[in-house]
């Protein structure tokens, strides 16, 4: 029986819905002027001239004299030199590159995501998965100029290679991706220990020698890097946003779980030992993962929700990584439909959390109700006699 044409209609509209929907939002991101980029735009600046872009001091004065004041440089040195090229060019036409890159980088990640989870299924719910991603995650990145999307697809890369057992360029991925240890630390350490403990060291031995080249050549061309970015005000200019003489303006609102206690004004020792609870909850389930499981997609989904879940610094750009937790908590195929319906609410409980209060730490109700997602996945495996968790 030949295919009925019109049966690919819903597939091809939705296709066509997730590609315009992008592009469209990818251009207000543009157009909306701006924030980050600037900063790595003359941090990268101060660099190629020789200079420290950890000293707050250099880095403002080239700011001011690109676009205005924003905060202190904390990314490790290798993504500096990464955006030399880009500092080499006017500023305006620089900006617009790192944009297209980054609407580049999401395409590219999304079609690596394929590759490792198989899921979602091709047809009209793959693309409607990367439109709700697309909303929920890309866009604040874009807007903000950030490299949450950068940081998705350079893990997509190293899963691949990993998958590929590509060891060496699976090390240096994972290198590259620590210039943000805050977010990518706990994730590779995870991954690393899961090889270890079925006795491959290879990806943590590249891992590791590709590091030390890192900061080896990091030293060599700016030796007091380190010793500047853990000075106390570096430190402050986490919970802070800095004027044009270093000192201290505003109040930065974070995504972790404690700027969300505090602003149900939950603080002081009960937002710590609610902290405690779910940190050691979350290590432990992680823990018990690494040990017993035998999926690299089922290590990498949890770590990254774990690591999100209690990391004491982040913000809501940098959410994109979620993605692959979110499509791993989706990849069985249940059939029965009361569980089916619950998937699809949890999921809309998801997109709904983007409009909870007012202020970017209500954006942890994100990493909540993915989790929930995702609590769901295995409790819908003990209930529903056709699902079969792909390892």
């Amino acid at each position: 029986m030949k295919n009925n044409p019109r049966s690919n209609i819903p597939d091809f509209a939705a296709l066509i819905l997730w590609i315009a929907a992008s592009l469209m939002l990818a251009w207000l991101a543009y157009a909306g002027g701006g924030v980050d980029f600037n900063v790595y735009y003359a941090a990268a600046r101060v660099t190629l001239n020789g200079g420290n872009p950890y000293d707050y001091s250099q880095l403002a004065a080239e700011i001011v004299s690109v676009t205005g004041i924003n905060n202190p440089y904390y990314y490790l040195p290798w993504f500096t030199w990464s955006m030399s090229p880009l500092a080499m060019l006017p500023y305006q036409i620089a900006r617009g590159l790192w944009s297209l890159i980054n609407v580049a980088l999401w395409f590219f990640a999304l079609l690596n995501l394929q590759k490792i989870l198989d899921r979602p299924p091709a047809g009209w719910k793959r693309w409607s998965m990367y439109l709700l991603v697309t909303v929920l995650f890309a866009w604040t990145t874009w807007g903000f100029e950030q490299v949450g999307i950068l940081i998705l697809f350079l893990l997509t890369l190293s899963l691949l290679a990993l998958k590929k057992e590509n060891w060496l360029t699976a090390g240096i991925w994972f290198a590259l991706l620590l210039f943000k240890p805050n977010i990518t630390a706990l994730p590779i350490a995870s991954i690393l220990l899961w090889f270890i403990l079925k006795r491959n060291w290879r990806p943590a031995f590249a891992t590791g020698l590709s590091t030390l080249l890192l900061l080896s050549a990091s030293f060599l061309l700016t030796p007091d890097w380190l010793q500047t970015l853990l000075t106390p005000d570096k430190l402050m200019g986490l919970a802070y946003k800095f004027d044009e003489s270093g000192g201290l303006d505003l109040i930065r609102y974070n995504t972790t779980l404690k700027d969300w206690l505090a602003v149900y004004n939950v603080g002081g020792t009960l937002a710590t030992v609610i902290y405690a609870a779910v940190a050691v909850s979350g290590l432990g389930i992680l823990g018990w993962t690494v040990f017993r499981s035998t999926s690299l997609a089922q290590v990498t989904a949890i770590a990254l929700l774990v690591a999100f879940a209690i990391t004491p610094y982040a913000l809501y750009y940098d959410y994109p990584a979620l993605t692959l937790t979110l499509f791993h908590a989706n990849d069985v195929a249940l059939s029965k439909p009361a569980l089916k319906w619950t998937r699809f609410a949890l999921n809309a409980l998801v997109l709904f959390s983007l409009f909870v209060g007012t202020t970017i730490s209500y954006r942890y109700w994100t990493t909540i109700t993915i989790a929930a997602v995702m609590a769901f996945r295995y409790a819908a495996a003990k209930t529903d006699s056709q699902v079969g968790l792909p390892v």
